[in-house]
């Protein structure tokens, strides 16, 4: 195959008994064949979104053609973003997310690291896909003003159509973007 020339992959390795195939780039980048899926992971570097998924979808279609997969039948994206704040995230949280009173955090007798939100989005008949969005601060030493997004998407109809892939990718960016910075905005709106 050319992904390791074209998309820099410096390691190739198979899996036992035809279970299939890893080409990696360092532990940050790595492409995984399955007989039933395909993994593409690309870790924070300087590729823009747009960057990504046209390089997703150009491994897609190379593997499709080389394995001869008739139809997607499932996609899976995970987008992460790290959102810069002015001032400690935890503390927000606690007070303009859950409303958490002092009095109640008492009870553990330990201070608070951090609070994280889930939200779960399941299919509808308007919007098909399947979406989970995590809100927590970013658990490192002195990264306390920000604030971790992880956006899940399953997109579960089956498509023969390598595009749709692409599409689906923009779908589960602009919500994480959109709707995701939007709801955190409101949240986190400076209160009178």
């Amino acid at each position: 195959m050319s992904l390791s020339e074209t998309y820099r992959y410096d390691q190739f390795s198979l899996l036992g008994a035809g279970q299939g195939a890893v080409l990696k780039q360092g532990n940050h980048r790595h492409t995984e064949i399955y007989p039933d899926r395909l993994t593409v992971k690309e870790q924070p570097t300087s590729l823009s979104f747009d960057e990504y998924s046209e390089q997703a979808l150009a491994i897609a279609k190379e593997i499709r053609e080389k394995i001869r997969i008739p139809v997607w039948v499932l996609q899976q994206s995970q987008i992460r973003f790290l959102v810069p704040f002015e001032e400690a995230v935890t503390p927000l949280m606690k007070e303009r997310i859950f409303s958490v009173p002092d009095e109640a955090l008492q009870v553990f007798e330990r201070p608070i690291l951090g609070m994280c939100l889930r939200l779960e989005f399941p299919p509808t008949t308007e919007k098909p896909s399947q979406m989970q969005l995590r809100v927590e601060p970013y658990f490192r030493p002195n990264e306390e003003k920000m604030l971790y997004l992880e956006l899940t998407s399953r997109f579960l109809q089956p498509t023969p159509n390598n595009e749709e892939i692409s599409l689906r990718d923009q779908e589960a960016y602009a919500f994480i973007r959109e709707k995701a910075c939007s709801f955190l905005e409101t949240c986190f709106a400076a209160q009178d």
